[in-house]
């Protein structure tokens, strides 16, 4: 009796040989035949089965909610495949984790073992930044994107994990850097995967570099990942502890960033039309502002900001409370007592064509912006010598 063990291929020829040489009776020949097909089954159930396995690898990129990651990152469009520069050209790396995850955890730790994989897999990550200091306020995305650019950077990761999300609470995202200080634009393709354990996600995701056999050029890339706070002292022109006097004459522009609204179903840029919308926090809070002002495009370049008749412009950042005393300028520390890390909201005022910096005479930094930005407007109004009902 014939045995075939061996590949179909190579068995079809020698049995078609054979054949063709009357060897077997027609038993036989049946025999061999039965033979024949089982070896093909079974070789083809094993590639069947593989297939199957890559396709529910590649699959998990197609069928993840890219909700779980912050705007503009959520409105990307999901792609099977990592972008093509990604493998032999420099990355960043954003982190949107609490800064503490655990006693035992912080963000940085958290960040090490995503960089063990990319380093595995062939992704040169040359720098890691906590998504809060990185989107800490216009100024600073407008810095950091210049830094990044000289880098010669040209991709972006997106690390997200939150413990408290009930599901989906970890995600990667991988995609192009557009060199703008969005990081990312509308629409633009990402690689995508999202679960609820970020051991198991990241396994996949090497487990799926594997198979799709990417080739990397990037061979020095660091054992360790390289921690940034941020863009440095976004201070470029003269900076003022005060106001400026010229506030009396001329008008203030107010970025319409969207938590403004929250609530309200008016998000107008005509000033008239949101301050009569007594439901929208902005408004409420701006009527205690004495001089002139508008609401504009929170996208519009601050040249086209002034053309529009807008010397000045209201800036605000977002970080904890010790980074933004370092992006603001601030010579003396924080204490220890009153900074644990916790975001919080600093309102300053900005000339436009000169890029002087108006911070206030008091430290007025609170965690909600409606706080800060109302201390802010206190504290104008007593420099200026205006009583509560002026």
């Amino acid at each position: 009796m014939l045995k075939l063990g061996i590949g179909p291929d190579y068995a079809l020829v020698k049995i078609l040989d054979l054949l063709k040489k009357k060897v077997f009776s027609c038993n036989e020949r049946l025999t061999v035949g039965v033979a024949l097909l089982s070896n093909w089954f079974i070789y083809f159930m094993k590639h069947i089965i593989l297939a199957v396995i890559f396709a529910l690898v590649v699959g998990t990129v197609h069928s993840q909610d890219t909700s779980v990651f912050p705007v503009p990152f959520s409105k990307l469009t999901p792609a099977n495949k990592l972008p093509e520069t990604v493998m032999y050209t420099k990355t960043m790396v954003l982190v949107d984790a609490p800064m503490v995850i655990s006693p035992d955890e912080t963000w940085h730790t958290f960040a090490e073992t995503a960089h063990r994989a990319f380093q595995e897999t062939g992704i040169d990550a040359v720098a890691y930044y906590h998504l809060q200091d990185a989107r800490a306020g216009r100024d600073v995305a407008k810095l950091l994107t210049g830094q990044l650019v000289g880098r010669n950077i040209k991709n972006v990761i997106l690390l997200s994990y939150d413990p408290q999300r009930s599901n989906q609470r970890c995600g990667l995202l991988i995609t192009t850097f557009n060199e703008k200080a969005s990081f990312v634009s509308p629409d633009q393709s990402a690689y995508v995967m999202t679960g609820n354990d970020w051991s198991a996600m990241m396994d996949q995701f090497q487990k799926y570099a594997l198979l799709n056999q990417y080739e990397t050029r990037n061979f020095l890339i660091s054992d360790l990942p390289e921690f940034f706070t941020g863009a440095g002292n976004v201070v470029k022109g003269r900076r003022a502890e005060g106001f400026a006097q010229d506030l009396k004459l001329d008008k203030l522009a107010i970025p319409r960033h969207e938590e403004y609204f929250s609530g309200s179903p008016i998000a107008s840029s005509d000033t008239a039309q949101i301050l009569a919308d007594s439901s929208s926090a902005i408004a409420q809070i701006m009527r205690d502002y004495p001089f002139e002002y508008g609401f504009v495009d929170l996208t519009l370049e601050e040249d086209q900001v002034r053309q529009d008749s807008y010397p000045f412009v209201l800036m605000r950042l977002q970080s904890s409370e010790e980074n933004l005393r370092t992006m603001l300028g601030y010579e003396e520390p924080t204490s220890e007592a009153t900074d644990n890390g916790a975001p919080v909201y600093k309102y300053y005022m900005k000339h436009i064509y000169t890029g002087d910096v108006y911070l206030g005479n008091t430290w007025d930094a609170a965690s909600r912006w409606e706080d800060a930005l109302r201390n802010h407007i206190q504290h104008l109004r007593e420099d200026f010598g205006l009583s509560p009902n002026e």
